[in-house]
């Protein structure tokens, strides 16, 4: 399948990246188009999509779509992140293939025109799903979770993995005040922790964390930590769910009502409900490590069979053609 994929490139949880390679890996052809371009000022982006001088960007963009002639338009991320004016000349191309946005992040009422642009929406969470249902927005919308990508690998493979979970994340309010309480130490990566100093118990890498030094965390620690974001999640799974499976390695996860459509509980990934029930999880893996890697192999199994991001693609182009056969009748 030939697809033409926007997205934000260059940030922190390179979702349109994981995306492009996985898909490239699998034997589609991807070409990507940054739906926000970190090289050019906001300024001047904006300039470029103006209708008052014609929006070259846009027109730039329609341009290689019909050079390209893809079978699929599939845009990623945040609906306030998509510039209103590309999308709309996107969907005003007269012979265009279908255009699917997936949506990681919530969203408000002020997003119903860019969303009304789309011929089928997905979320990845069901509690967006009922979010733009309850906001009247017109396209059709469907769950499709996050996914995993199997292009980066690791090149580090320890013998023996550090005995303590991995958390790589942004700080926030409930995050840090989980982890206050957990007793063990955590190995925390990313921005913004350094400020952090009631977790002095915890190590604190507080560095940007490249996608070849998130697989080598990732397949060197006993475990993985995921504390979901409570302003941007609320039913759904992150990345953090679903990548470290790629290495074996188990996710130890905060109870999110979607997790069962993707994992089974206690098998393929254990389950935690408040501080106390996380700190006898982490007391349990570091005694019994080969208890973590049998889950680290079976989430492992779990997502190289059903959750890559190949694995979305015939999901979000299935929606595509259950849309086209409901056209029909």
């Amino acid at each position: 399948m030939k697809v033409l994929l926007l997205g934000k490139t260059g940030s922190i949880m390179h979702w349109t990246e994981d995306v492009a390679a996985d898909l490239r890996l699998a034997g589609h052809s991807v070409t990507v188009v940054p739906t926000r371009d970190p090289r050019l000022r906001k300024s001047l982006e904006r300039a470029l999509l103006s209708r008052a001088v014609g929006a070259p960007l846009a027109a730039h963009i329609v341009r290689k779509i019909r050079r390209l002639a893809p079978d699929l338009i599939l845009a990623i991320g945040c609906l306030d992140e998509f510039p209103l004016t590309l999308f709309q000349y996107l969907a005003q191309e007269t012979d265009r293939p279908p255009m699917v946005a997936w949506i990681g992040d919530t969203f408000t009422e002020r997003m119903a025109e860019v969303a009304g642009l789309f011929d089928v929406i997905a979320y990845t969470d069901t509690g967006m799903v009922k979010l733009h249902e309850s906001l009247g927005f017109r396209s059709p919308s469907a769950f499709v979770p996050l996914g995993a990508s199997r292009a980066v690998r690791s090149t580090n493979a320890p013998a023996e993995r550090v005995p303590s979970l991995a958390f790589v994340a942004a700080p926030t309010p409930n995050r840090q005040a989980l982890l206050a309480e957990v007793i063990e130490p955590i190995a925390i990566f990313g921005p913004g922790w350094q400020h952090a100093t009631e977790l002095v118990h915890h190590t604190r890498d507080a560095r940007r964390i490249d996608e070849q030094e998130l697989a080598n965390i990732y397949a060197s620690h006993l475990g993985v930590l995921n504390i979901r974001h409570a302003v941007y999640v609320i039913n759904g799974l992150n990345h953090r769910h679903f990548a470290p499976y790629i290495y074996g390695t188990p996710v130890i996860s905060d109870a999110q009502p979607d997790l069962p459509r993707c994992f089974e509980a206690g098998a393929e990934m254990l389950i935690y409900r408040d501080a106390g029930e996380l700190n006898d999880i982490v007391a349990a893996l570091r005694h019994d490590p080969t208890r973590a890697a049998a889950i680290g192999m079976a989430g492992q199994r779990r997502v190289l069979t059903c959750h890559t991001y190949a694995h979305r693609l015939d999901e979000l182009a299935g929606l595509v053609r259950v849309k086209a056969k409901q056209l029909d009748r």
